[in-house]
């Protein structure tokens, strides 16, 4: 992540000629402390993008059990991340955060979760089968780090945490639709694509931005690279996932696996 000389300054977001409210938050015009965000997270970002992972799924020819793999871990990644959202509750007396907080929960359990089902009937495996997966280690240190932000941090550290996720499956989600447009109609992972590249899914980043740029008005610089810190933590963290996905890892070496 990029290395600013920490200082007592504090800084005001509320005049920035490089982005233009009247637009409103898109994935090109980014309001001023998203877009340090994202840039201190670029190398990773793009990384991300651009590994195997990623690329063979817009190309349609990632393998069914890399995919199922991923799945079953995002099934189990899902959970903790409700009950990260339930945490932030417990951070709040504001009724537009808390009724945020619930509905994506609500969207975990009743809209993402059928799709991971859907997905998992068509590769044979019970739900059963994904309620009792092994987690495995890359995946239980994103939800371990996000939890222990949640319990330890207050609603920013929370929003910062949590804006990852969303922000880059949406990012993903657009790119891949656009890189492979010609060939998505007979890609298997369409519903995936699709899911993931709607204006309604890019909302929710859009919400977690508005409100994280409106709570870091004041701060000072120490607290800002701390947040920064965290942001770019969780794309790491997101890297990890698929990457570990596609190798269908669960522990930190591959031989340890066959040790279990």
């Amino acid at each position: 992540m990029a290395s600013v000389a920490p200082n007592t300054n504090t800084y005001d977001f509320a005049i920035d000629e490089e982005f233009d409210p009247a637009k409103g938050i898109r994935l090109d015009n980014l309001p001023p402390f998203a877009r340090r965000l994202r840039a201190a997270a670029d190398v990773v970002w793009e990384d991300g993008y651009n590994q195997p992972f990623l690329r063979e799924l817009g190309n349609g020819t990632l393998k069914q059990e890399r995919f199922a793999f991923y799945l079953l871990q995002d099934y189990r990644y899902l959970a903790d991340y409700a009950k990260v959202h339930a945490l932030a509750l417990t951070k709040t007396r504001d009724p537009e955060v808390m009724k945020f907080m619930v509905n994506v929960q609500n969207s975990i359990f009743s809209v993402e979760s059928s799709v991971h089902r859907k997905y998992m009937a068509g590769f044979g495996v019970s739900e059963s089968e994904m309620n009792n997966v092994r987690q495995s280690a890359f995946a239980r240190a994103y939800t371990s780090d996000i939890l222990s932000i949640a319990y330890g941090g207050d609603l920013l550290d929370i929003l910062v945490a949590v804006l990852p996720c969303a922000w880059v499956y949406a990012d993903y989600g657009q790119r891949l639709a656009k890189e492979f447009a010609d060939t998505l109609d007979t890609n298997p992972f369409r519903t995936w694509v699709d899911m993931y590249k709607t204006e309604e899914f890019w909302q929710g980043s859009v919400w977690l931005i508005e409100h994280i740029e409106h709570m870091v008005q004041g701060l000072g610089e120490e607290r800002l690279q701390e947040l920064e810190e965290i942001f770019c933590n969780g794309v790491q963290n997101e890297y990890m996932f698929w990457s570990s996905a596609y190798d269908m890892q669960y522990s930190w070496k591959p031989q340890w696996d066959k040790a279990r």
